[in-house]
């Protein structure tokens, strides 16, 4: 949620910052800004609504100078260009841009307004106005002094108008980063800006501070004492953040998967990465749990349906944004999983700290290895889908799910259950899956199209592949799609199913699959429009019931997940373009939640 640029340089510094801004876009946001310090003047612009009405009011800036940029995505105010980001302080020396939640802000602001009245109704305002009050001649002491008066989470990009050669930084429980190219400096929430502008770069950790300048930049820790920081390098998937010659991000994304399965199985196979568990650990543990958001909330829920079946292990799985409310029973024999796509939700980091206080060995499972997810595990499974742009996840989910059916053999053979070579299956399905053929799909979208609301049913795995397809669908065309467990078809929802009603029927498990059907016949009964995706042999009695089949790969059934719920995000994908929706950048919605 929300992005943060920086620039320091003299190559047209509003370019440099609007470049730096598109790619963010990904993040969610409903209005963006910059502000230009040159020769000790300031200029800020901002705007409600998309980057292209920026980039509207933007003239070219030329010569040495600093700029900050920001996407909003509105939590404290509403999405207006007064309360986009960045904010001035009153006696306009101070421009401020933030990711993050100040939690103590109203009483911050209540004391601040004896002194000025405040510009927009957002919580970052109120940092602009304690840097002008806090400041005592240095521009550092002064951005530490205010940072310790904040609770909640921030990452800030700060500016003096004095200072036209030099951006601040400070960092607490949201990402930021910094990089170096001669004499450009690059600042941002994401490595992904810095494609094509630097190779290397630096990681700021909580509480860390930067006072960064062409010719020299210096990190702090929260007392301002100096401190020493290697550089990362850039790696090639971070590099690699284009369209291509796809409409958009998500199409190329769901079609890059079986790229992104090889290289989970090169990755696991040249590091040996379940292996950094040390079989004491595994030996002892006694219960395994998983916890994630959404999307990887639905991963984690297969997690904990892989670990019973295939270790017999009891496994659990839970809600982040519930897990720290519940209490849950966790000690040294847990082992915990957080899937975290981008490594930063909040809800997660905050549960897996909760997880470390209790004495749960933690591990990541995350796309981002420099995330502070992947920071404070004790153990790390890299997802290795690669960039993922497009705010609805697919590529990162499939590696997912695939990465713990591989983790629960891993532990299935390691507890001398049942041996599994696990990462040959992995290559199999990646050398074989294919994704399913637009006109496969095409009769079902061109009616789904018209639909307002729609079901997904499935039982066993299939029943979690149903909610994150049911999510998949929402999420892009905001029609309003319901899954339920096919058994609790007439425990409520079936009355909602009237003539022409939508209900979509995985089914892939051989075993359930006349349990399932049971359900869909029941659902046509009273009007229903069947739509089936098995690759399965379907009685011959049932297919006159049936609107369509999605006909499905034939993997072994465990893996069956992984190569069903393509059909969807592509069902998906269709019929959001159909209703004439950006399928990369939904509404209200972010890809990185950084806030709780």
């Amino acid at each position: 949620m929300c992005g943060i640029v920086g620039y320091i340089g003299k190559n047209n510094i509003k370019k440099q910052l609007l470049n730096s801004l598109k790619l963010l876009e990904y993040r969610g946001y409903d209005s963006s800004g910059v502000a230009v310090l040159q020769n000790e003047n300031m200029e800020v612009i901002k705007s409600e609504g998309k980057i292209e009405n920026l980039e509207k009011l933007l003239t070219n800036s030329y010569g040495f100078g600093v700029g900050v940029g920001h996407t909003r995505w509105a939590t404290h105010g509403k999405p207006t260009s007064i309360n986009a980001h960045p904010h001035i302080s009153p006696n306009k020396q101070w421009a401020v841009v933030h990711n993050g939640i100040i939690e103590n802000y109203a009483e911050l602001k209540q004391n601040l307004l004896t002194k000025n009245e405040f510009a927009s109704q957002t919580d970052t305002e109120v940092i602009a106005h304690l840097l002008e009050q806090n400041f005592s001649g240095n521009s550092l002491n002064t951005l530490i002094k205010t940072c310790e008066t904040l609770n909640g989470s921030f990452a800030l990009a700060v500016a003096n108008k004095a200072e036209s050669d030099t951006l601040y930084l400070a960092k607490r429980k949201s990402p930021l980063y910094i990089a170096q190219n001669g004499e450009e400096i690059f600042v941002a929430s994401d490595p992904i800006c810095f494609a094509t502008k630097a190779t290397r770069y630096f990681v700021l950790n909580d509480n860390e501070f930067c006072k960064a300048r062409v010719d020299n930049i210096k990190f702090y820790n929260k007392i301002g004492k100096a401190i020493e920081k290697e550089e990362v390098c850039l790696t090639q998937m971070e590099e690699s953040v284009g369209k291509q010659n796809y409409s958009h991000f998500m199409l190329k994304e769901i079609e890059e998967v079986p790229s992104v399965l090889k290289r989970i199985v090169k990755t696991y196979t040249d590091t040996n990465v379940f292996k950094k568990i040390p079989q004491t650990i595994i030996k002892n543990i006694n219960k395994v749990i998983f916890v994630g958001c959404g999307t990887a909330y639905h991963a984690s829920l297969l997690g904990a349906s892989f670990v019973e079946g295939i270790a017999k292990i009891d496994a659990r799985s839970y809600v982040a944004s519930e897990f720290r409310y519940m209490d849950p029973i966790i000690n040294s024999k847990t082992l915990a999983v957080f899937v975290s796509q981008s490594g930063e939700t909040a809800d997660t980091l905050e549960a897996l700290n909760l997880a470390k206080n209790k004495g749960a060995i933690t591990v990541a499972l995350t796309n981002v290895l420099y995330s502070t997810i992947a920071k404070s595990a004790d153990y790390v499974m890299p997802v290795c889908a690669g960039p993922e742009i497009a705010v609805a996840s697919t590529k990162a989910y499939t590696a997912q799910i695939t990465i713990l059916n591989m983790f629960a053999k891993f532990l299935s053979n390691n507890l001398n259950f049942t041996s599994y070579n696990y990462l040959s299956e992995i290559e199999y399905l990646a050398n074989h899956i294919k994704m399913p053929s637009i006109n496969e799909l095409e009769k079902v979208s061109n009616e789904l199209n018209l639909e307002k609301m729609c079901f997904f049913i499935g039982r066993g795995l299939d029943s979690v592949t149903s909610e994150e397809a049911s999510l998949k669908l929402k999420e892009i065309t905001y029609i309003n799609s319901q899954s339920y467990p096919a058994g609790e078809l007439k425990h409520g929802f079936l009355a909602l199913v009237e003539e022409g009603t939508f209900v979509f029927v995985i089914a892939t498990q051989k075993y359930l699959l006349d349990k399932t059907l049971n359900a869909a016949h029941e659902a046509r009964a009273r009007g229903a429009k069947l739509v089936v995706a098995t690759q399965l042999e379907l009685p011959e009695n049932c297919k006159e019931d049936i609107f369509e089949v999605l006909p499905l790969q034939n993997f072994a059934e465990d893996l069956m997940p992984i190569a069903s719920i393509g059909a969807f995000q592509l069902l998906s994908y269709l019929t959001s373009i159909k209703r004439g929706i950006d399928p990369d950048k939904p509404r209200n919605l972010a890809k990185s939640v950084t806030v709780e």
